[in-house]
């Protein structure tokens, strides 16, 4: 996948929308985790269990394995490590089947001893692991770094799958270790081709500068929370850069949740996808969503009049707009397009592809230079 940011605007985040279609919930994070982050993280995974009606049963063991698997990353991740080799955190549910995927740095003198922890793991059944868990506690103590494998034995018990690992060595030194529970009612049959496709998806993140992916179904309960995470994955320490940025996030989050389409209307909220890409040289916030091919051209053309204005054409129009009279309920003035113009100083760019008679898919990116 050795493409460019705009490339994925351009050419492949339909197709990695299409990629994740199947899942009504996909998330991934590179970066600096830390407990806001995880908490919005975590309520992002409620709402979203929540709209899709999943049992409370259910709800408790992912909620369990997420937090054990969040607060590995937040102990062990090393903040000094370079932006390639930050921690990693994918969680995704297809029918029910949900994959919760961590990785970070470890040291390669750790190693021996965690591929034992998590062997004898992976070696017990129900039974074997309560008491294994008990003399675990009985005989270990408890140290900054949480747990002597209280965590991961409970993440077994609680997810009744086994657990999955690999190591890739970094250097002489370090290795960068990938971690993956499941919670299903069936037993998996083909976990190594899994955390393969998860290895993809962090060199893709890796190799584009990919920070945050969301896609699932976006509405205004769950607006706050995404707004955090996207927030969180701006690099840039610098107040005006994120103001910026979050005014951005705001319109494209709202234009999604007010304007993209769906293919099954019985399905609350609408479905989409929001990308961040933190560069040297700035940052690219994206989105993805289905349209009506009866508002396209509408759409299209306040795009196309925002991109042919100067600045301070900009500010006329935008005075235009807010002067002039709209019908009661009225959404899509254009007020959001020249807001992110103003904030991005460059243009919009987006990219329509028709899917059928009734729906095209739309990607917008827009760029905020450092």
């Amino acid at each position: 996948m050795e493409i460019s940011e705009k490339n994925i605007a351009d050419n492949m985040l339909y197709n990695l929308f299409k990629s994740f279609e199947n899942y009504s919930l996909s998330y991934v994070y590179k970066g600096i985790f830390n407990p806001n982050l995880t908490d919005k993280i975590l309520a992002l995974t409620e709402t979203n269990m929540t709209i899709t009606g999943e049992v409370p049963k259910t709800q408790k063991k992912v909620y369990f394995v997420m937090v054990e698997s969040l607060q590995n990353i937040t102990r062990h991740q090393d903040v000094t490590q370079s932006a390639d080799n930050q921690a990693f955190f994918v969680v995704q549910n297809k029918n029910g089947i949900y994959d919760l995927t961590s990785g970070n740095v470890v040291e390669q003198a750790n190693i021996s001893d965690l591929k034992l922890q998590l062997d004898k793991i992976n070696s017990l059944n129900a039974d074997e692991l309560k008491e294994h868990y008990k003399f675990v506690l009985e005989n270990t103590g408890m140290s900054d770094k949480g747990g002597a494998g209280l965590g991961l034995i409970e993440m077994a018990r609680r997810s009744g799958n086994k657990l999955t690992y690999d190591f890739e060595a970094l250097s002489d030194k370090l290795s960068y270790f990938y971690f993956k529970s499941k919670v299903a009612a069936v037993p998996e049959t083909d976990e190594n081709e899994r955390l393969k496709d998860v290895k993809q998806l962090h060199e893709f993140a890796r190799t584009n500068h990919v920070s945050m992916i969301y896609q699932g179904i976006f509405t205004h309960d769950n607006l706050k929370s995404l707004l955090t995470m996207t927030e969180g994955s701006v690099a840039k320490n610098d107040l005006a850069f994120k103001r910026k940025a979050v005014n951005v996030m705001v319109e494209l989050l709202q234009n999604i949740c007010n304007h993209a389409g769906t293919l099954t209307p019985e399905v609350e909220g609408k479905p989409g996808m929001l990308i961040v890409c933190t560069t040297p040289t700035g940052c690219n916030i994206m989105s993805g969503n289905y349209i009506s091919n009866e508002t396209v051209l509408a759409f299209t053309s306040k795009v196309d009049r925002v991109n042919a204005c100067n600045e301070n054409e900009l500010d006329d129009l935008y005075t235009e707009i807010i002067m002039k009279e709209h019908e009661p309920g009225q959404k899509g003035a254009g007020l959001g397009f020249i807001d992110m113009r103003m904030k991005s100083t460059g243009k919009i760019d987006y990219s329509v592809k028709e899917i059928n008679a009734a729906f095209s898919f739309i990607s917008i990116t827009v760029f905020i230079p450092f």
